[in-house]
């Protein structure tokens, strides 16, 4: 029992050991580079104003370039604002379908490139790589 334990106990640090880095110019090296950020607090909206009230709450991350977190901080409120106008417009069969919350998806990285080469100049686009919903809950 003892001996398991020792080996157990003097294994472990071998777990957590750091992987080592690539070295300059090796594959890989780029992703390491891009960040996330959260466009929070959570939005929360109706849509698709037929009838009774219906709502979207979701979360928005956004894949960006080094040093873009600046350019994204000072603009928040106008991306927010250009995302909640989105949001709200959606019909249900958007919202509902994978397809649906894919081209919502497409809809909303574009807005966001659009408001960063409108406030920012053009170009400033290319700082947003990607985005994701890392929630997404409709009350119908």
């Amino acid at each position: 029992m003892a001996a398991s334990l020792t080996a157990t106990v003097c294994l472990t640090p071998a777990l957590f050991a750091a992987a080592p880095a690539p070295a300059d110019g090796e594959a890989g090296s780029g992703m390491a580079d891009l960040i996330y950020y959260n466009l929070g607090p959570s939005f929360i909206t109706n849509y698709d104003g037929a009838g009774r009230l219906k709502y979207l709450k979701t979360d928005v991350t956004v894949r960006i370039q080094p040093g873009s977190a600046a350019t994204l901080d000072r603009h928040l409120p106008y991306i927010r604002n250009r995302l909640v106008t989105l949001f709200s417009t959606q019909l249900e069969e958007n919202l509902t379908s994978i397809r649906g919350k894919e081209q919502l998806r497409a809809e909303a990285i574009n807005e966001i490139k659009q408001a960063l080469d409108l406030v920012e100049g053009p170009g400033t686009s290319s700082q947003v790589i990607n985005l994701y919903f890392t929630s997404f809950v409709i009350q119908r």
